[in-house]
């Protein structure tokens, strides 16, 4: 539990996902989520100098990827600065926040910049050398598609982890697809009068795709429109089980950041003064092989506990939720009431850039506490490796 953590309102940015090779797909991720935080930074009237820490989240690596936290300090302005590079699959946000509550907490540091991003188009492909191989013939990955299909340790793909704790759990198809619609249907409120949720925190990106030509991407790309009708067509992605193309999420590119402090520093650099936001605890748990939709719940309980609330204290739930199976028998196992649960979307509908993904769910978990007048939000979601990672915050 922290007791001397916070974030100033509107301390935060993120910009909008873009779907697998969609429009950010030749933007280098470290560059791009710079050129944003720069944006960020003018906007609030910011200098670069006022950090004195910096954690840089991210998981697929890019040109220069081995210098991103100070190469990212210098391209915003800041060249005093570096920080640790975290890499923790899709916990990468929510890990990358952690350390930065536990150096501000310990008094290593006062004004502590979390950014987070990740571009999974275009990934790599490594090519390891294998001296002793036929004819020294390299081994290969793709970054990836591998890492989609198969986990080293459970030997089998994602979406079979997810299918895996459906049969467990009784999932139906027909729960399962109204799952993907309710979702759907909630990112949806989020677009509403000009997509005003949205524009409390999202900040547009311009991307060249000519020597003469610069367009500014502002707003999500991939997004499906689903039915019920259209749902109920979808095979399934598994002979024989329960999840469709629209009962989980899609790669995406994209960044998202935001400044941890103390309680002084939050009230400094608030566009509110009378807002307060507290971190107020996280948690991480790894449950049994095969089965990572699982791990979000023992996640989410241990961040709960470590706050000292229940799941009735609770004004909104946000999660990661890569499987319609996750947030189905997340609900059902700690009982939380879906108005309070994914409200405005989440990753299954505006997509996963892995690295950022939490950190744009917490953003929009803070953001509509300030609307409800303030309480006890908490963040979870899952991550390779059949582990889950979790925050909870209070907003007053």
């Amino acid at each position: 539990m922290f007791n001397k953590v916070y974030i100033p309102y509107k301390g935060y940015w993120s910009s909008p996902f873009c779907r697998w090779q969609g429009r950010l797909q030749n933007e280098n991720a470290v560059f791009c989520a710079a050129g944003t935080a720069r944006k960020f930074l003018e906007l609030r009237g910011f200098s670069p100098e006022i950090f004195d820490g910096l954690v840089v989240g991210t998981t697929i690596p890019q040109k220069q990827w081995f210098f991103a936290p100070p190469y990212f300090a210098s391209l915003i302005g800041n060249a005093r600065i570096s920080g640790p590079l975290i890499a923790q699959a899709c916990a990468t946000s929510a890990t990358s926040l952690n350390y930065a509550a536990g150096s501000v907490e310990a008094g290593s540091y006062d004004k502590v910049l979390v950014a987070t991003m990740d571009r999974c188009s275009n990934g790599p492909n490594l090519l390891w050398p294998y001296p002793v191989g036929m004819g020294g013939k390299p081994e290969y990955e793709s970054w990836m598609v591998d890492g989609f299909e198969k986990d080293p340790v459970a030997e089998v793909s994602a979406v079979q982890t997810a299918e895996n704790v459906a049969k467990e759990h009784g999932v139906t198809r027909e729960e399962s697809d109204a799952m993907a619609l309710n979702r759907y249907e909630k990112y949806m409120e989020s677009l509403k009068s000009n997509r005003e949720f949205q524009r409390r925190y999202i900040i547009g990106i311009e991307v060249r795709v000519s020597k003469k030509e610069t367009i500014l991407v502002d707003d999500d790309e991939g997004i499906t429109p689903c039915t019920e009708e259209g749902l109920a067509r979808l095979k399934v992605v598994i002979p024989g089980g329960i999840l469709t193309f629209a009962a989980q999420t899609h790669p995406a590119d994209g960044n998202a950041g935001m400044i941890v402090t103390t309680r002084e520093g939050a009230a400094e650099l608030s566009a509110d003064k009378g807002v307060t936001i507290q971190v107020l605890s996280y948690g991480y748990a790894r449950t049994k092989k095969a089965h990572m939709a699982a791990a979000v719940t023992p996640s989410a309980e241990l961040a709960l506990k470590n706050a000292g609330i229940q799941v009735s204290d609770l004004a909104a739930v946000k999660t990661h939720n890569p499987f319609t199976v996750n947030d189905i028998v997340m609900g059902k196992l700690m009982g939380i009431d879906d108005k309070i649960f994914n409200n405005y979307g989440s990753s299954l509908i505006f997509g996963h850039p892995q690295g950022p993904t939490g950190m744009r769910l917490t953003i929009e978990l803070i953001e509509e506490l300030v609307m409800r007048g303030g309480g006890y939000g908490l963040f979870a979601g899952c991550a390779a490796g059949d582990t889950a990672a979790a925050l909870v915050v209070k907003v007053s």
